[in-house]
């Protein structure tokens, strides 16, 4: 509790708590406003399974210059720009809306400026989260973060749907903007402890230097064998969860006894609530073999999965299986990101953790590209029943290495 309590008490961790819980809020409402807006304006499921490309795009080709640039200077000034810019992006989405703009391809470009600012956004608060929280509590503030991130999304659409219903669609996008706005005014306040890595003062950086830092991050991983061990485990099964997800649970609802919309959203709600169990239990444990934790995560997902081979018959058994794979998210989530906190050296965090996002998202893309292939080609179950298979794979072979790891450094260190 004596941790607890003096992470609560610093004050430039309590301002990014606050700025990251407003714009959980805020992208909320955007996210339940844009849905409706063009589920209403398409009538196309197709078109909505499109949104997420553009984002995924953009962190592709952004990823690695965030982390460059989140090394090299102010990480409190680079969230303030992205935040800044993703005003303008979410206020020029809720004039099309207000004018009843229905063009497909704007909201596409749209999408992926605010995947672009959030590829410059997510290594600067890495890096800045390892400058103002001591080494010893980085689990904790990562826990606490992912708690509430995971708190919003349970608990906001319901009052959004609500507020929805009472004012025009587009106010919910200028409640977005105004939460970025509430975040600029947070972050900003952060004085002391986040300053430029380097000299700023020096001229812009050129594409040679840009790639003699993305160098130096991929050298970091190539000494550190750990750490790259845990990116590859961390995100190895994004190959198959992304196609359970987005795919799988939507399938499994409409196969399920008079199946229907609200079963695909209790099942949701439910895996939603494992999240939350798992981050709520990641906020008090302490842990050092973050690679053996992140292993036991995909284990509650891979357990998860085959139990929903059940599922199609049984609702009992499909809701309680979501929930046991939900709990594997934050196990999984929380100690990767302390792991390239706690391993990677000071001026190659932010480039580590831009390494990551690019292999989630490769990964992503691979699964939903393996989600069309699938559809409809064979029964749910099965596509559950591969998945926990491939899971349970993964953890078998992440086991063993992690131990023959942990055995050889014991060694190393009595020797």
């Amino acid at each position: 509790m004596e941790s607890s309590a003096s992470l609560w008490k610093n004050t430039s961790f309590l301002k990014l708590w606050l700025a990251q819980m407003t714009a959980n809020i805020g992208d909320q409402c955007y996210s339940f406003a844009l849905l409706w807006y063009l589920l209403q304006a398409t009538k196309s499921g197709t078109a909505l399974s499109l949104l997420a490309i553009p984002e995924m795009v953009a962190g592709l080709l952004f990823y690695l210059i965030g982390g460059v640039l989140a090394d090299r200077y102010s990480p409190r000034l680079l969230m303030v720009g992205a935040d800044l810019a993703r005003i303008l992006v979410v206020i020029t989405v809720g004039i099309m809306a207000l004018f009843g703009i229905e063009q497909f391809s704007f909201f596409l470009i749209a999408q992926f400026f605010l995947g672009l600012f959030s590829s410059l956004f997510q290594p600067a608060r890495t890096v800045a989260l390892k400058a103002i929280v001591p080494l010893e509590h980085l689990g904790r503030a990562n826990a606490i973060l992912d708690t509430t991130f995971r708190t919003v999304r349970i608990l906001a659409p319901m009052t959004i749907g609500l507020f929805a219903s009472s004012v025009p669609l587009s106010t919910l996008f200028f409640v977005n903007a105004a939460s970025y706005l509430l975040s600029v005014f947070f972050l900003y306040a952060i004085r002391g402890s986040l300053h430029s890595r380097t000299d700023t003062s020096a001229s812009k950086m050129t594409p040679r230097q840009y790639m003699q830092d993305i160098t130096v991050g991929i050298g970091e991983l190539k000494r550190n064998h750990m750490l790259l061990l845990i990116l590859l485990f961390s995100n190895l099964g994004f190959v198959v969860w992304v196609v359970c997800y987005n795919v799988g649970f939507p399938f499994l609802a409409e196969r399920l006894d008079q199946g229907n919309g609200s079963t695909l959203a209790i099942l949701m709600g439910f895996y939603g609530i494992g999240n939350l169990l798992g981050s709520l239990y990641m906020s008090r444990a302490y842990y050092t073999r973050h690679l053996f934790v992140i292993l036991i995560g995909w284990g509650f997902q891979a357990g998860g999965f085959l139990l929903l081979t059940l599922g199609s018959t049984h609702h009992w058994i499909a809701f309680f299986a979501a929930a046991i794979a939900g709990v594997g998210g934050p196990v999984i989530g929380i100690p990767t990101v302390t792991a390239i906190q706690l391993k990677a050296a000071d001026e190659n965090t932010g480039k580590v953790y831009a390494i990551n996002m690019l292999m989630f998202t490769f990964f992503g893309m691979l699964s939903s590209s393996l989600g069309a292939i699938w559809l409809g080609v064979l029964p749910v179950a099965y596509l559950f029943l591969i998945s926990g298979l491939f899971l349970t794979g993964i953890c078998t072979i992440g086991f063993w290495l992690e131990r023959r790891s942990h055995t050889e450094k014991h060694q190393s260190h009595s020797a």
